[in-house]
């Protein structure tokens, strides 16, 4: 029943974790048993849990990798906080993995129970709490958690980690090689050597820098880390959230160094207009200079073309893109590289298909591993992709009614060179996934994509307002009322924010899920307000303006630039006639022989 576990076990062997202390206990019967029958570990039995821990702390040291620590539930885990107090505060990896009983035991006076969820508190660099897996994600969940511990262990701060673990009875394993070996894939974790990056200008120089590496999952030579990309004919990069406008810039020379296309998330600014100095465009009318690829999402709808599309490696920055299609794309490819980029060791990849975690900033990785590239076969495929994405996309501003693709088609031809947008989560910021489009704007945007929520959105916005700069918050009529109250601050501290608010009176993205059409589908999910949004801009002393047609937004945009403070423009949008408007323009379709 719990076989599972196998699987953590051996990829922390995979990860070069080579040392286990236990303590004796019952409930961990099953972790200890694992770690004994897997071989590749040297163990070390000690009653005392806090001697244990102690002794496992000295043997990190000794070894400077993490050492796992094994204990039964209840008191027992209490007793490795001293030893877990001095990991943290003297940068030892420690791997706590701590038994206990099932969910439905806590709380109802079983024994040898307490509740064990973070009792380390901040003393850990990472928890996690190892549920029972689902049967498709039966190994490898359990090896992706054991890949994220190990590397928070192993970050630039090391320290230890806590994973708390749920077992049911029986105990007992089944002891096969079977379990330890299911799920296995390729990873290795690659550390760069950062001596004489800096102060290098030449990246030549750079590429032949001697790397310090440290790789799980077998030992390759530093040359193979040197010549990382130099084996790769096609080079995919995705460009997520979170990364700043220099670095966006980086990414830009570095693909267009390798000739590789970006996918470039809206949130990424990559997308924003760069040109440079050599722009020319070849006889079908494509910029051969322009790497950076925006309706990628819409061209996904397509799954004939995700095997075209396969590239031999992929490289990611900043957090995962949004769009869904590309996840899906990504995951249906075997015996691609992917290598994720992050000066931490958090994981930005919930795909679960790196096979490389390199540690490194942007700038460093991109000067340490940039190539000139003279094939760009691969690169005209997404070009000629973008191209046509771009053409059947831009129609939508010539929809007759209030469309939200509109508005953000609108907003990118009439923004200031030096504005900023604010694009609220949910729809919004799927719509500038699509409408969007690379190269037109210099604008900046700004989102809330750590966890995603609608809450906060207008102080955020107004908070990004206080830069002085033209900002535009882009938002629904949902999230916009979540937060309703962060007006007041515009007021008191002389604040000037547009605000385009479309209001389809309720939460439309649930009309593109499964949720849809089912039993008690509007009280639950559409929860319409019926709120007259010209109170709220009356209450708050906020200029108003309400448009019925899309032909006025643009002569708004122009008035309301001329303003200070706030000004809500609410454009009505109606859920279905957008449903059938994204239907249209979020699946577009290629002749795939002309193409290729």
């Amino acid at each position: 029943m719990n076989e599972y576990i196998a699987a953590l076990v051996d990829e922390f062997y995979q990860l070069g974790v080579r040392h286990a202390v236990f303590s004796p206990g019952s409930r961990s019967t099953t972790m200890a048993m694992l770690f004994k029958e897997h071989e590749g570990f040297e163990t070390y039995m000690n009653i005392d849990e806090r001697s244990a821990s102690f002794m496992a702390l000295g043997i990190a040291k000794a070894h400077k990798e993490p050492t796992v620590l094994v204990c039964t539930s209840g008191s027992a885990v209490a007793h490795y906080l001293p030893a877990v107090l001095e990991a943290q505060y003297s940068g030892v990896p420690l791997i706590v993995l701590s038994a206990d009983r099932p969910h439905t035991l806590l709380h109802v006076g079983a024994p040898q129970t307490v509740d064990q969820h973070k009792i380390f508190g901040t003393a850990v660099n990472y928890f996690e709490e190892l549920a029972v897996p689902q049967e498709a994600h039966y190994y490898t969940y359990p090896r992706q958690v054991a890949r994220k511990a190990y590397m928070k262990a192993m970050d630039t701060k090391k320290g230890p980690v806590h994973i708390n673990v749920p077992l049911f009875e029986p105990l007992v394993p089944e002891l096969s090689r079977n379990h330890f070996e299911a799920g296995r894939s390729s990873f290795k974790v690659v550390k760069p050597n950062y001596r004489g990056v800096f102060g290098c200008d030449n990246r030549n120089n750079l590429a032949h820098l001697n790397n310090d590496i440290d790789i799980a999952h077998g030992n390759d030579g530093a040359n193979e880390i040197n010549d990382l990309l130099e084996r790769y004919e096609r080079i995919l990069i995705l460009a997520g959230p979170q990364i700043d406008i220099d670095e966006a810039n980086t990414i830009r020379s570095f693909g267009e160094a390798l000739q590789a296309p970006i996918l470039a998330d809206p949130l990424s600014n990559v997308r924003q207009c760069y040109k440079t100095a050599d722009n020319q465009s070849n006889k079908e009318g494509i910029d051969t200079n322009n790497v950076v690829i925006s309706t990628y999402d819409a061209l996904l709808a397509g799954q004939a073309l995700w095997h075209e599309l396969k590239p031999d490696c992929v490289i990611q920055f900043g957090q995962i893109v949004v769009s869904k299609r590309v996840q899906q794309m990504i995951a249906s490819w075997t015996d691609v590289e992917y290598i994720e980029v992050n000066p931490t060791m958090n994981s930005m990849n919930p795909i679960g298909k790196t096979t490389i975690q390199m540690q490194a900033s942007i700038d460093v990785f991109t000067n340490l591993y940039g190539k000139n590239n003279s094939s760009d076969e691969y690169l005209k495929l997404w070009q000629r992709l973008e191209q046509e994405g771009k053409k059947q996309l831009s129609l939508a501003i010539d929809e007759p009614h209030c469309f939200e693709g509109r508005t953000i088609r609108e907003l990118q031809e009439h923004i200031p060179e030096d504005g900023q947008v604010f694009v609220a989560n949910s729809m919004t910021i799927r719509d500038f996934d699509y409408f969007w489009f690379s190269g037109e704007s210099k604008a900046v945007l700004y989102g809330n994509r750590g966890v995603n929520g609608i809450d906060g959105t207008i102080s955020t916005a107004l908070g990004l307002a206080a830069n002085g700069k033209p900002t535009y918050l882009v938002t629904g009529d949902l999230s916009l009322f979540h937060d309703l109250n962060g007006l007041a601050v515009a007021k008191t501290h002389n604040l000037n924010l547009t605000i385009i608010l479309h209001n389809n009176d309720g939460g439309g993205i649930f009309e593109y899920l499964p949720q849809k059409g089912t039993k008690h589908f509007d009280y639950l999910f559409s929860t319409s307000q019926g709120l007259d949004y010209s109170g709220a801009a009356k209450l708050y002393g906020c200029g108003y303006t309400k448009i019925s047609s899309p032909d006025e937004l643009s002569s708004v945009l122009a008035n309301v630039s001329q303003e200070t403070g706030v000004h809500i423009i609410e454009i009505p949008t109606n859920r279905e006639y957008s449903r059938e408007l994204h239907k249209k323009y979020t699946k577009v379709s290629v002749d795939m022989e002309a193409l290729l």
